[in-house]
């Protein structure tokens, strides 16, 4: 029994391998590590040297492959110490904070950056969000060109939303539906091929080693058969990504240069590229497939979180607040295998200490003794969707209370960059997130590294957010430290910290936000300053760095965007039903999440599109009912077309708020206006811009109907950029040269300048400019 059951185990470790990338290879075939085979005695001593040196030959084949691969890989076409170039993008650094910062003596390294070459606002693109800017960066093509005009695009037969920089698809595992036959039938082959081989080695007659081989070969072919038809899946989830244009890594390496690329926005999932090695940033999901959902243990009763949970956190409602708490960690989406549950889930162990000075968590094979106000380590966990299958993440645990309720966040859970599953990657090429975690340790690999998200919902408060971002900007700080060691041509590291403190700190900076007091200002008031100090700790290590570096070596610096403050919440769509534009059947105050998106839920449900005849969605788009084009489109495309946008765009900006009569529409730009080139069915119709202190609300760019039309923005994320008149929210552009200022440098104008440094002519057209004088 145990002879017929070793090629089903065999064979189980090899679909092991495809799905989760763990298989020894002398373990593939038989199971075991292989023994040495004596050679009978009959075998002549050349024999038995032949064989020798054939079998170390073909074992040392694999090896010398593999060190001719990593030594073409770490030698570049056109690396001859030559000069270099460092690129940091800092997310969301704002011109006019980063002048009046240094003008006072507060950010010294950025002060002499700026004396030694140049500092410059720069101009984002429209809108200005981060996927879109930091694709134009990518590729020097405008966000018409590039595809990347919003973090949400709709289906035009549906009107869903969905994330514009991705669609998500799938593709068949191996045979797709015919797994079970055809597992079967390769590994009925293999053993009786393996056995029937074996048998006549050791002379065994050739009916005699057919009968045996093919007795074998049956079971295996019956096991190979379950295992294909049980443990496999027939399809496995894939992700596409959408932007368009070549990005200045893939140009230049290949021209032979050697690029390094680490955590660019909407670079998901990661190609490969010559000469290169990239690490995935914005849009790498988390282990559940979002963005990043966080989680949150208590034992409150009924407790919600603020805003109606509009970015999904993972509410985990305990049973007591004492002993010992079984409950459960919600896991991926079983995409593998849908029709027998809808998630992965694990089961978790809390133990509260009797004198509630401590919490014992029990989870996969950790085990944990935390204090109130303690985080744990990287805590790893096992998700199996069968026996065969099963996928890693890591996440960090904190106990934010014991008592009076217990109170426990756990962070976003991510892939484990140590132990990725094979069709699933979050670098180019796949070994260099095993390499990097070798070299510094597990950190995140989720593309929204910091959680903005629980802070928003009220699950943790300021003090924890600062505890995530500084442990993530040292994480980064060392990795950045390590990589500006080795040989490279072009360097870019990507920082998000500057963003997301901003979004969530402002309102202790802005006496005219709704949540300001003067408590919060007091404790938490410099908190932007401390974020901008810290991005200037690290600009002048790395002006250390480079003054080692070759002579001409290039420094950049630069971000996406700058910041405006949120006070008040601009909702288009019901400013378009007030108007008559949009129409409704039933009433307003339908609510919806970052969840329906992944969910299939439910928008736009009380909107009679029979008689619609424009609609928002997004971070401030307005799209027109148009009559072949969306699935229910009632405006004819020419005149009446031309007509319509013309008029919403003059009576945009004419709407003022009734509250302090100021007007919350700065300006309305057309498509072609802000693109010229586009593509006609992806593109919004119009783009509009609010004054500062304005910004579209959550639920409007989900194309939900509010209640007002302006309303006070109650929330901590409390200033923005996304919908805001891109001239008031200008990025930074530093250089340790001087550059062409002749024109106001542009977010396209990275990329030819790069090419530019080292003489490469770029593949299309490009909307940008060489800023080398």
């Amino acid at each position: 029994m145990r002879t017929r059951a070793r090629p089903r185990r065999a064979f189980g470790k090899i679909i092991g391998f495809a799905l989760t990338g763990r298989l020894d290879a002398s373990t593939a075939m038989f199971g075991r590590r292989p023994r040495t085979v004596a050679i009978s005695k009959g075998a002549s001593e050349v024999t038995r040297f032949r064989s020798r040196r054939a079998l170390q030959a073909a074992a040392a084949l694999p090896l010398l492959l593999t060190l001719g691969v990593s030594m073409l890989r770490a030698l570049p076409a056109d690396s001859a110490g030559g000069p270099r170039a460092v690129v940091l993008g800092f997310d969301g650094a704002d011109a006019k904070l980063t002048e009046q910062w240094m003008n006072e003596g507060k950010l010294p390294n950025l002060a002499r950056l700026r004396e030694q070459g140049t500092f410059s606002p720069l101009r984002s693109t429209i809108p200005s969000q981060t996927p879109v800017s930091w694709s134009t960066f990518s590729t020097g093509l405008n966000p018409g060109r590039t595809s990347i005009f919003d973090f949400l695009k709709r289906d035009t037969t549906t009107y869903r939303p969905s994330f514009a920089a991705f669609d998500e698809s799938s593709k068949p595992f191996l045979f797709g539906a015919s797994n079970g036959p055809a597992v079967g039938a390769l590994a009925a082959a293999a053993i009786f091929l393996v056995l029937l081989l074996l048998l006549k080695l050791f002379r065994v007659r050739l009916k005699a080693a057919a009968l045996v081989a093919a007795l074998f070969a049956v079971a295996a072919g019956a096991g190979g058969f379950w295992v294909g038809s049980t443990l496999l899946p027939e399809k496995v989830p894939s992700v596409i990504n959408r932007r368009q244009g070549d990005p200045f890594w893939k140009v230049l390496g290949d021209a032979g240069k050697h690029v390094r690329v680490m955590r660019m926005p909407v670079t998901f999932p990661p190609e490969p590229f010559p000469h290169g090695e990239m690490l995935s940033g914005l849009g790498t999901p988390d282990l559940s497939g979002r963005i990043g959902k966080p989680f949150y243990f208590t034992s409150e009763l009924f407790f919600q979180p603020r805003g109606g949970n509009e970015v999904s956190i993972e509410i985990v409602e305990l049973e007591d607040n004492k002993g010992t708490l079984a409950t459960e960690i919600k896991g991926p989406p079983n995409k593998l295998f849908p029709k027998q549950s809808d998630y992965i889930r694990i089961p978790m162990t809390i133990d509260v200490a009797a004198d509630k000075s401590k919490v014992d968590i029990a989870v996969s094979n950790a085990r944990l003794a935390l204090k109130p106000g303690e985080w744990s380590p990287w805590v790893r966990f096992v998700f199996p969707f069968n026996s065969l299958i099963k996928v890693s993440g890591i996440g960090r645990f904190r106990v934010l209370a014991i008592e009076p309720e217990v109170r426990i966040y756990l962070s976003p859970i991510q892939f484990d960059p140590s132990d990725l599953p094979a069709i699933f990657d979050v670098t180019a090429p796949r070994a260099f997130a095993g390499e990097l975690a070798s070299r510094f340790g597990l950190f995140k690999t989720i593309g929204w590294m910091i959680d903005t998200w629980s802070i928003k919902g009220g699950t943790i408060d300021d003090k924890v957010f600062h505890e995530d971002t500084d442990f993530t900007v040292v994480e980064e700080e060392k990795i950045l430290a390590g990589l500006l060691e080795d040989d490279w041509d072009v360097y870019f590291h990507y920082f998000e910290f500057t963003d997301r403190v901003q979004h969530v700190m402002w309102h202790h900076t802005d006496p005219q936000h709704p949540l300001y007091t003067a408590e919060g200002n007091a404790r938490y008031g410099d908190s932007i300053l401390k974020s901008y100090q810290q991005m200037d700790r690290i600009v002048g290590k790395v002006m250390e760095k480079v003054a080692t570096m070759p002579a001409g070596t290039t420094l950049l610096i630069a971000s996406d965007h700058g910041f405006a403050p949120w006070r008040r919440t601009m909702n288009y769509n019901t400013w378009l039903a007030t108007e008559g534009y949009l129409v409704l059947k039933g009433s307003t105050g339908q609510q919806a999440n970052l969840e329906d998106l992944f969910d299939q839920g439910q928008f736009f449900q009380d909107v009679d599109w029979s008689k619609t005849r424009a609609y928002a969605m997004g971070l401030g788009n307005v799209y027109i009912n148009l009559k072949g084009r969306e699935g229910q489109g009632i405006v004819n495309p020419g005149a009446e077309y031309e007509a319509l946008t013309a008029e919403i765009r003059a009576k945009l900006p004419q709407y003022v708020d009734p509250q302090n009569g100021e007007h919350p529409v700065a300006y309305v730009f057309t498509r072609d206006e802000a693109y010229g080139t586009y593509d006609p069915a992806l593109i919004p119709d119009l783009f509009p811009s609010n004054a500062s202190g304005y910004r579209v609300g959550w639920q409007d760019s989900l194309g939900i109907v509010a209640k007002s039309i302006v309303e006070p923005n109650l929330d901590v994320w409390s200033a923005d950029h996304c919908s805001v008149y891109p001239p008031l929210v200008d990025g930074i552009l530093f250089a340790n040269r001087k550059l062409d200022l002749s024109q106001k440098p542009y977010m396209a104008d990275i990329m030819p300048t790069l090419l530019a440094i080292y003489d490469v002519p770029p593949t299309v057209e490009l909307d940008g400019r060489s800023l080398v004088p």
